[in-house]
């Protein structure tokens, strides 16, 4: 139980990308009566620079705590009514997993929202690069959201995931007719499409050690006729301990990265910071937090799984190399599964009166994948 009558913790955020900007605001959205929140910004440091896609959770979040609408619109995000699968499984050339009509996610440039969330008057920004939070900053609680580990990588589980390499593209000017994302399989994996206010983002996913990066990019030009401007490589892992020395927690790239399927990131990030409020001002246990932490992971990982098992339309070593991996869901996962069966009336009459989720999934987003795949 959180004691509003406790002296106010001081609280640092490192760091003021993706996973910075959505720890600060649910911080403040939640508990903000109960901590002071600082962020420590090194205004050198990269921010992604691809447009990013969320849940419907995410831009309720923005709106509550920035005052964001439709029209008066800082962060330029664009409507995201659902996503768009093309190719996938072997039963519709289309599968569109829609969110509720009475809600809508975004998409949004990361450096908007930073440059929002800075200004925004509800947090001390420090301008400062930091290289050891424990040692630099007089803090009770520290989240590290620095990007990429530098850590060790035995510290740190690799998730199951069948990519590893992207090669990105833009394509300059507004697609008005675009309100969702689209993932469009391919001969190498899937390719990722976003609408931003001024151009669409691409990003041709595949497995560098199945297709090379010049094979890759190859078809990537003659799919999607792009002009390719940028290759990543990635590793999908999560930390074995989110926590660091005494007083730190790490979030975003920090602490796990997986593929961007189905956009898990920023609720991963939203996730990880709400499990951490009853570890920071209600005293739970380091060890109980983390096991939440990563088995919320394991759900995002076996949901995007999932829709690998059926492959594509296509035949190749990537897809059966994908279809080929382990996939082992558990109990949860088969009852969301049973229940996506159920409209949402049915699920509403339910004993309980409450519809279960999944991670970042409740049924009817199951039925989608069940019925159509």
């Amino acid at each position: 139980m959180l004691n509003p009558f406790r002296r106010k913790k001081k609280i640092a955020i490192v760091g003021a990308g993706n996973a910075g900007c959505v720890t600060a605001l649910n911080l403040y959205y939640n508990v903000s009566e109960l901590c002071d929140i600082k962020i420590y910004h090194d205004p050198n440091a990269p921010i992604e620079r691809v447009g990013q896609g969320t849940v419907t959770w995410i831009s309720d979040l923005f709106e509550k705590v920035l005052n964001i609408d439709w029209y008066d619109n800082p962060i330029k995000a664009t409507f995201k009514s659902g996503i768009l699968y093309e190719n996938w499984g072997k039963r519709n050339d289309k599968i569109f997993h829609s969110f509720p009509m009475q809600t809508m996610a975004c998409h949004y440039v990361p450096n908007l929202l930073s440059q929002e969330v800075l200004k925004c008057k509800y947090f001390d920004v420090i301008e400062k690069s930091i290289e050891d939070p424990e040692e630099e900053i007089d803090a009770d609680f520290i989240f590290d959201c620095r990007g990429k580990t530098k850590n060790n990588p035995e510290d740190y589980i690799k998730l199951t995931n069948p990519l590893n390499a992207v090669v990105l593209s833009r394509k300059e000017g507004f697609d008005s007719s675009l309100i969702y994302t689209r993932c469009v399989a391919t001969p190498d994996g899937w390719t990722f499409i976003i609408p931003n206010h001024d151009s669409v983002s691409y990003g041709y996913l595949y497995n560098n050690e199945i297709t090379s990066k010049e094979q890759a990019t190859e078809n990537f030009i003659k799919m999607f006729d792009v002009v390719p401007d940028g290759d990543l490589t990635f590793k999908n892992y999560i930390a074995k301990n989110a926590f660091v020395g005494k007083r730190t927690m790490l979030n975003g790239n920090r602490l796990s990265f997986l593929e961007p399927l189905e956009a898990t990131s920023t609720g991963f990030y939203w996730s990880a910071s709400t499990y951490a409020f009853n570890h920071i001002f209600g005293g739970q246990k380091k060890e109980i937090c983390n096991q939440n932490i990563y088995d919320e992971m394991k759900k995002i990982e076996t949901f995007v799984l999932w829709h690998y098992q059926n492959g594509s339309k296509y035949d190749t070593e990537f897809w059966k190399y994908a279809k080929s991996l382990p996939f082992l869901p558990d109990k949860n996962f088969y009852i969301s599964v049973k229940e996506s069966r159920k409209t949402y009336i049915d699920l509403k009459k339910s004993s309980d009166n409450s519809i279960k989720t999944y991670s970042q999934w409740d049924p009817p987003s199951f039925k989608v994948w069940n019925e159509n795949i």
